[in-house]
């Protein structure tokens, strides 16, 4: 059986050799064509190169000034369909044959043919289209700004290092992906766990459906932006209950910290994976059980995300540092409704709120990390879990919650003193005396 090491070999070619356009040198090596087209695999991102990525491209294909310059390295993984699969490198290779393309116009190769077989890819994605439009723009107008004279020798005279993978499986393709960055957008976690899951996946048609579905979320949610679905619901909801689930700690600020913590949990072959719960727990089973995680989480986020409690929350604790408090009980209370819905919600949000808010009043100099340990060491999301029902979590938060130490509220003062005011105007819109139980009022400070 061939090693790792034997399954990866590096190779020196042209642009043109790359992309399979006709060449001048037929027995140079570094212009031998690839045997086989390009591809662009399901778990990549879709094309999304910036102005200024595309700028610095064709400045540096200026600077080169017809001479030999080398572009980096692209990595493909030779597949068993014959064509090559564009590990790292499409948003490069991508702009350069719209590059050629406007070359072949001018006709600055005296009718050559050089019509990439890249740019026949199907480029679904209505925002991949709109970027290729866009850069296809930006292209015309600096070759019609520095003429094509410099494009004499463009396609043999750039000169890529091509680490082609020859393996079965998608293993050692995604290691590669995962550990390669391009001189783009750097690669995100929900790239990476894109890109990680679909290898699970042997049906292609269901490989398309669910890149494209996980593509849809990532433009509506910003890729990773902490104030949108995705990563409201899996990189800060579940995430964090995951980790207090077994009183760990962590860095917030770690790289890849979500794509670590969903990647699949290792199994064992002889038994496989099964079970369609959902439960934020749970280990992660690798491919389409892990789309429907997320769609499953997303979905309860959506609803959760419209109750008064949430958008109180939203409303009130945003400024400042209040924030780092507000998350924290987001994500508790998102733990309770994951587990009895709206029933006595208000009852847990008004636990959950004053246990999370004593470590604001106790501390003169709070920190993210501190605040986190604090939820973590409270256990909450374990009481919740535990419960069947919610008089016993309401019953074991409300003993909790005679332990903690006596403030004057009336004595606090700066931004404890803010943040209690903000408290306070969160219980005005949410407080209805027709459903809160008595035992929890009695906890309740009103003005």
């Amino acid at each position: 059986m061939n090693s790792d090491v034997e399954k990866v070999k590096l190779y020196s070619k042209t642009l043109g050799a790359v992309l399979r356009i006709n060449s001048n040198s037929e027995n140079d090596s570094k212009t031998k064509n690839l045997e086989f087209p390009l591809s662009i695999p399901e778990y990549q991102r879709i094309y999304c190169w910036q102005e200024k990525n595309v700028f610095r491209l064709l400045e540096d294909i200026l600077n080169s000034e017809g001479k030999f310059y080398h572009l980096g390295t692209i990595i493909l993984h030779h597949t068993k369909k014959n064509d090559y699969s564009i590990v790292d490198g499409q948003q490069r290779l991508v702009t350069l044959a719209l590059f050629l393309q406007k070359l072949a116009e001018t006709n600055v190769w005296n009718d050559e043919q050089l019509e990439s077989e890249l740019l026949n890819q199907k480029f679904e994605s209505e925002e991949a289209q709109r970027y290729i439009a866009y850069n296809k723009f930006i292209i015309e107008n600096w070759v019609t700004k520095h003429g094509t004279q410099l494009a004499i020798n463009f396609k043999d005279n750039l000169i890529f290092s091509v680490l082609v993978i020859s393996d079965d499986t998608l293993d050692l393709a995604y290691t590669f992906f995962s550990n390669q960055n391009s001189r783009g957008k750097a690669l995100t976690d929900y790239d990476l766990l894109k890109a990680h899951h679909l290898r699970f996946i042997t049906s292609q048609e269901q490989s398309r459906h669910l890149a494209d579905r996980w593509d849809a979320i990532l433009l509506s949610s910003n890729n990773d932006a902490k104030d949108k679905d995705l990563g409201r619901t899996l990189g800060l909801y579940i995430f964090r209950l995951r980790k207090w689930m077994r009183k760990r700690e962590w860095n917030d600020f770690e790289k890849y910290k979500v794509k670590n913590e969903f990647e699949a949990a290792d199994t064992i072959s002889e038994i496989p994976p099964f079970g369609e719960n959902f439960y934020f727990y749970e280990s992660i089973q690798g491919g389409a059980h892990f789309f429907g995680f997320v769609d499953y989480f997303i979905y309860r986020f959506n609803s959760f995300s419209k109750l008064p409690e949430y958008e109180c929350l939203q409303a009130y604790l945003g400024r400042e540092t209040h924030w780092w408090y507000r998350d924290a009980i987001e994500c508790l209370l998102f733990g309770y409704f994951l587990k009895f819905g709206t029933m006595y919600l208000t009852e847990a949000f008004i636990c959950i709120e004053q246990l999370i808010s004593q470590h604001r009043y106790d501390t003169g100099r709070s920190s993210l990390n501190s605040v986190l340990v604090h939820s973590k060491n409270l256990e909450i999301i374990m009481m919740i879990d535990q419960a069947t029902s919610p008089t016993f979590f309401l019953a074991e938060a409300l003993q909790k919650i005679k332990a903690l130490s006596t403030i004057k509220k009336e004595e606090l003062q700066g931004i404890r003193k803010r943040y209690y005011d903000n408290i306070k105007s969160i219980y005005k819109k949410i407080l209805r005396n027709d459903n809160i139980i008595e035992s929890i009022k009695k906890y309740t400070e009103e003005e």
